[in-house]
């Protein structure tokens, strides 16, 4: 890892007079933290550091975190992610950290640039790769290059930074994939590791093993999306026969989903066969794995996020209010019209209208499920509630949810600052307790 030294040039005389430098100076040195040597770099001191003072130097040094903020990708949620991201790196502690964003394109492109920390340089995602400005991650010095990105230069820019913050949703990004591109780089991240990120990510798979946990989810069932295309009766039948053995039982209304998306896209509401073949028919364009829930009676949504790793801490619940009968994409990111505002713009009532007891029962089952689920980070849990006999039904867990749900942090007493600085914390102590395990052994069976 490279870390970067801010230097004082300072001079000192017996008279301690002073004078300003006439001409802006340059410190061109990086600490190297693995030789412990110094090696070329560029730091041109800020005004208040060209004061001379006569001939012998002394240099003040002053270390950052290098924090890289990974976003975008080849996802439906791309957009949510550029928003995510842009509002993380304007609430950043400039003076704790040096942010290097990240942006992942459409195309699958790896993007760096001081411009890509501002949400008004995505208004036109076509031209961001087009402007040199915008250079590819292509060299380990970061020179701006319109040539490909390779999977060594990328590994090559990623050495130079001590923490990933990922802001990518959905999948190839939240899914487990970054996060092991960063294990194989052996770079600190926020956020559940691959495992507890894939997890989390297929709907199926999340109900399965919380079901298998004893945690309380609404039944369901699953195809694929050629099951559907080759047998639509068969499907139906399955779904809906009561007399299917070997399957729960369902009975309208249902929800269909893709099975690994978020942000509530490809999700549609069926009330009776025809708008539940209707809806498969949109979830199979997303996904190649189809959920469909059973629609719970006489529950509201209540959402916890939960932070740390092994030990945790949850935030003070909230009510998403949904302007129809499901949550929905407009809803979750143009609410009140604030197209940029992400999660943070979504209409909800913090802290939930919901008893004490009902809160803490929530906060607790939250973070069972972070601790069942390997999670860490910041992640928000979404629940279904009964308030009339408190039955609390799981509903998804995301990873990485929607504008870090600072929002509800900040809600419980945590600053946006605050938060970022905790998200560094758990991913070093994460690191560190990897790092203190035994990865190789010696061998003799290559001869």
């Amino acid at each position: 890892m490279i870390a970067m030294l801010r230097m004082s040039c300072i001079y000192t005389s017996s008279n301690a007079r002073t004078k300003e430098f006439k001409k802006a100076e340059t410190c061109e040195h990086t600490f190297r933290r693995s030789s412990g040597r110094f090696s070329k770099g560029h730091y041109t001191p800020r005004k208040e550091e060209k004061l001379a003072v006569g001939h012998n130097l002394r240099y003040t040094a002053v270390m950052k975190t290098r924090l890289g903020v990974i976003f975008g990708s080849r996802s439906v949620e791309h957009e949510v992610s550029i928003i995510t991201a842009c509002q993380l790196m304007k609430h950043v502690d400039r003076e704790k950290y040096e942010v290097i964003p990240i942006y992942i394109s459409k195309e699958g492109q790896w993007l760096t640039g001081s411009r890509l920390e501002h949400i008004e340089t995505f208004k036109h995602l076509e031209l961001v790769a087009q402007n040199a400005e915008y250079p590819l991650i292509a060299s380990a010095d970061t020179k701006t290059s319109k040539e490909l990105t390779t999977s060594h230069a990328i590994q090559a820019s990623l050495s130079t930074i001590d923490v990933a913050i990922v802001c990518c949703h959905g999948t190839l990004g939240e899914d487990g994939t970054v996060q092991g591109l960063l294990e194989l780089a052996n770079i600190p991240y926020q956020g559940p590791g691959v495992v507890g990120s894939s997890i989390a990510m297929d709907k199926i798979i999340t109900k399965k093993v919380l079901e298998a946990s004893s945690f309380k989810v609404a039944n369901f069932q699953w195809f694929t999306s050629s099951m559907w295309k080759e047998d639509k009766k068969n499907v139906l039948q399955r779904l809906l026969d009561p007399k299917n053995q070997g399957h729960k039982q369902l009975s309208f209304p249902l929800f269909v989903k893709p099975a690994n998306l978020g942000s509530s896209v490809g999700i549609t509401k069926a009330k009776n066969e025809k708008e539940l073949e209707e809806a498969i028919e949109i979830a199979t364009h997303f996904d190649r794995r189809i959920i469909i829930e059973q629609g719970l009676e006489n529950v509201i949504e209540i959402n916890v996020s939960v932070l740390g790793f092994e030990e945790y801490k949850a935030s003070v619940p909230e009510q998403p209010i949904a302007t129809g009968e499901i949550l929905s994409y407009a809803d979750k990111y143009e609410g009140g019209g604030k197209k940029t505002g992400g999660m943070a713009s979504l209409k909800r009532r913090i802290p939930a209208p919901i008893p004490m007891s009902l809160t803490k029962k929530v906060q607790e089952l939250a973070i069972h499920v972070a601790r069942t689920c390997d999670c860490s980070g910041v992640i928000r849990i979404d629940f279904f509630v009964n308030p009339e006999t408190d039955e609390i039904w799981v509903g998804e867990i995301n990873t990485i949810p929607g504008s870090m749900a600072f929002y509800l942090w900040e809600a419980s007493g945590v600053s946006y600052p605050q938060l970022i600085d905790e998200l560094v914390a758990i991913a070093q102590k994460r690191k560190a307790i990897q790092q203190s395990f035994t990865r190789s052994i010696s061998t003799t069976i290559i001869t």
